[in-house]
């Protein structure tokens, strides 16, 4: 990539990664909070 296209590439690679880091947060709370409830139930 150019050092024109470094901005729009990095951009394109920060937008691409966000879903995964929400989903990954929601499942890992959702997952910490499966395992509290499980220890509990137990």
């Amino acid at each position: 990539a150019s050092s024109d296209m470094l901005p729009l590439v990095v951009t394109g690679s920060l937008i691409s990664i966000i879903p995964l880091v929400i989903a990954f947060l929601m499942l890992q709370r959702y997952w910490q909070s499966g395992l509290a409830t499980g220890s509990v139930k137990q």
